[in-house]
């Protein structure tokens, strides 16, 4: 292993599983047009060297830079005034991979070959400080590090995003996914730096993305469109800083199962109702474009964000976003759900990807989604020919409460009964059970209807029902209530 090392055609480069490094990894990799890190050359490590080194030492990355490596001599404004200063540390930091480095008798941290250096928080961030020996292994300040990691650790920024005053990086279970994000999020850098350095270096500051989570899935999104050849994976985002005495990390994770949700509902078949609901979702003024001129999301989207609270908030998001009913309480004013209404957007609503959202996300057996959507394709051909519109209102509008299952289970069996002195029962116990029961969980059966409406309003729309039923969806009057059953 050493001695693939100091090979001058190869260095060692390769993923380990640390976030921080592998983004790095991922963006030298991509920097240089391969898609093996073990195929990375000398030749190629000296083309990112001479990149950052170009671009670091200056605005608008510096100023990108005091988020990540603080008081570095990338950053140090001393340093604005000793260019030989400034490029003897970009020297040292950029380019301890060269095999003509000494090196020290002990591993390096991230990947076991000889380091070049012992580094501290100004070289990797959330680390400790060189004056903090006692929280390093064995009281000795500072990791131990190769100049490999060194250059991995310090290409990172341009693999991720700057926002909301930190830095935006992404790491997935599956190596390609990861290099495919960190090169997406490099293309987007390299244009803005192209362009800053074409107005003549007149941006000071660096451009500041906004809204974390909805970056996550827009990236994600675009990735995965892009590029299909890989297995869908569990992804981890690190939204961090490193500045000041105010160090800090937020992690926002996504595992497979939502992962390939999204995978799933940007396919052909259901992408035109998934497209749907996310331009619905964006919050703010419609006037306003939703992306800034670098193709980043320029303002929230609720959907995207309501993404990281499942699968505990299923309910709520069918709720939401499938059957439109509008979420009023701890939302602003420009937050778009608070005018969302099933009488005006009956269109969105889709079975199809309901189905997928209960296969994917929530793990239903496929067997009480088949019950689902029987029981709930009878109830809406019952509710069409009969016209009940106070069924499909009981539905839509009842209570939460025991009661409230009482009061449906018992319309239910009478539209069963009314139903087989015509013709033929709606539905069978069996299927009942299978819809309502045979679950652990209590409140199951107010999932269980709103399943149940997601299809029966999707076959009554898909039938022109409601052009002629126009109230039939309409909140219920003090009449409805009061009326005998």
């Amino acid at each position: 292993m050493h001695a693939t090392l100091l090979r001058k055609d190869m260095p060692m480069l390769c993923y380990t599983g640390h976030p921080l490094l592998d983004v790095g990894v991922a963006t030298i990799t991509a920097f240089v047009g391969k898609d093996d890190p073990t195929q990375v050359t000398t030749a190629d490590m000296a083309e990112v060297a001479a990149y950052l080194e170009r671009h670091y030492s200056h605005n608008p990355m510096k100023s990108f830079l005091t988020v990540i490596f603080p008081n570095s001599g990338f950053t140090q404004p001393a340093f604005d005034t000793q260019p030989a200063k400034r490029a003897a540390y970009a020297e040292y930091v950029l380019r301890a991979w060269h095999p003509d480095r000494p090196r020290l008798p002990e591993p390096c941290v991230f990947f076991g070959t000889p380091a070049v250096l012992r580094a501290y928080r100004e070289m990797i961030p959330l680390i400790g400080s060189e004056s903090g020996f006692n929280f390093y292994a064995e009281g000795a300040a500072g990791l131990p590090v190769s100049g490999e990691a060194l250059l991995a650790i310090h290409a990172m920024p341009i693999g991720a995003l700057k926002c909301a005053g930190r830095v935006l990086l992404f790491h997935a279970e599956h190596s390609p996914l990861t290099q495919d994000l960190a090169a997406r999020a490099l293309t987007i850098n390299r244009g803005y730096l192209d362009l800053a350095a074409h107005q003549g270096g007149h941006t000071t500051k660096y451009h500041d993305a906004k809204h974390p989570t909805t970056q996550i899935v827009s990236m994600l999104l675009d990735a995965e469109q892009q590029r299909r050849d890989y297995a869908a994976c569990s992804i981890t985002a690190y939204h961090l800083t490193n500045y000041g005495t105010n160090a800090d990390i937020s992690m926002y994770h996504l595992p497979l199962q939502m992962t390939r949700f999204l995978y799933q509902a940007t396919d052909a078949m259901y992408r035109a109702a998934w497209n749907r609901l996310v331009q619905r979702a964006w919050v703010g003024d419609d006037a306003v474009p939703t992306h800034d001129t670098l193709g980043l999301p320029a303002r929230r989207n609720t959907l995207f964000e309501d993404l990281f609270d499942l699968p505990a908030n299923a309910q709520r998001f069918l709720r939401t976003y499938l059957l439109r009913m509008p979420v009023v309480e701890r939302t602003a004013k420009d937050d778009p759900r608070r005018t969302y209404s099933l009488v005006r957007e009956v269109d969105y609503v889709s079975w199809p990807l309901t189905q997928l959202f209960l296969k994917e996300v929530m793990h239903v057996d496929e067997r009480r989604i088949d019950a689902l959507r029987t029981m709930a394709d009878q109830l809406a051909e019952y509710i069409q020919r009969e016209e009940d519109h106070r069924l499909l209102r009981l539905l839509l509008y009842g209570g939460n409460s025991g009661k409230d299952y009482q009061e449906l289970r018992t319309r239910l069996i009478r539209a069963d009964y009314a139903a087989a002195r015509q013709t033929e029962p709606l539905f069978t116990l069996d299927q009942f059970l299978t819809v309502f029961e045979y679950t652990d969980e209590r409140s199951w059966w107010m999932l269980a209807r709103d399943l149940l409406l997601i299809r029966i309003i999707e076959r009554l729309h898909a039938q022109k029902w409601f052009a002629s039923n126009p109230n039939a969806i309409a909140p219920p009057t003090e009449m409805d209530e009061t009326a005998t059953p």
